[in-house]
């Protein structure tokens, strides 16, 4: 069912918003993390195991707080697009987007006609409340956001030209696969990396929008937002249970030492 689009009323407000990763398909750890107050959920259709149905589940359990649901499809195929966009994502995200005419396509799938060619079938999908929201279409291409990630040197090139695209409302620089379109795999903190990272802030910028990322060395989730990133999301919920779950066994080691 349509409410407020929180995450994109955070960002017009020239705001940082904080996401969290979720890969793990479990929507308990959506409500959970809901709750906790994260602007924005990241369910990760990408990487990990999430089903579209899993998914589904996901996204009503976090409507038990304010968090936005920002689903991060695998590809740009726009028929999952629409699907994932029927079943009530309120925020899409896509990975590898290399250039101008690729970023077109992504808003073409996402919104409806004239700004689109996205699918309608409004009234009978959970989007619209399954048709209890009559005016759900009308609606739905001005409260949707749409972020595009910025993956390899070739997109850093072209950063300004897809940012610049109508319909894009974020860019997001994703260090981890630039780095590896260098040859620089798991080294986002290198010179060679940030040069190219800059180069790509430096078109989104020029374009008039607002960026996203991930923290990298040097540079934390605060550092971040101190440098006018906008959309930022650091811990995956399958790295924070593991942290937790080693931090509870490394604080019983001693009682099994004294055994």
């Amino acid at each position: 069912m349509f409410r407020p689009n929180h995450l994109k009323a955070v960002i017009a407000a020239g705001k940082p918003a904080l996401g969290v990763w979720l890969q793990l398909g479990e929507p308990s750890i959506a409500e959970i993390a809901s709750l906790a107050g994260y602007d924005f959920l990241i369910l990760d259709n990408e990487h990990g195991p999430a089903s579209l149905p899993a998914t589904v589940h996901s996204m009503r359990a976090a409507q038990a707080g304010n968090a936005t649901v920002l689903v991060r499809v695998p590809g740009q195929d726009p028929d999952y697009m629409k699907r994932v966009l029927d079943a009530g994502a309120e925020a899409i995200m896509v990975p590898m987007v290399e250039n101008a005419e690729q970023a077109r396509a992504v808003v073409a799938a996402c919104k409806y006609p004239p700004a689109g060619r996205r699918g309608y079938s409004a009234p009978t999908v959970r989007a619209s409340g399954y048709g209890a929201d009559p005016d759900y279409a009308a609606k739905a291409n001005d409260t949707l956001f749409i972020c595009v990630q910025i993956e390899s040197d070739t997109a850093a090139d072209n950063a300004q030209e897809i940012a610049a695209v109508d319909g894009v409302d974020l860019v997001f620089i994703g260090v981890a696969d630039l780095s590896g379109s260098i040859g620089l795999m798991g080294q986002p903190g290198r010179p060679e990396v940030d040069a190219q990272i800059r180069k790509a802030e430096a078109g989104v910028r020029a374009a008039g929008k607002p960026l996203g990322t991930i923290p990298r060395p040097g540079h934390s989730l605060v550092d971040l937002a101190g440098e006018g990133y906008q959309l930022l999301a650091g811990t995956a919920d399958s790295g924070a249970l593991r942290a937790a779950f080693v931090a509870d066994v490394a604080a019983f080691a001693p009682a099994k030492r004294k055994g």
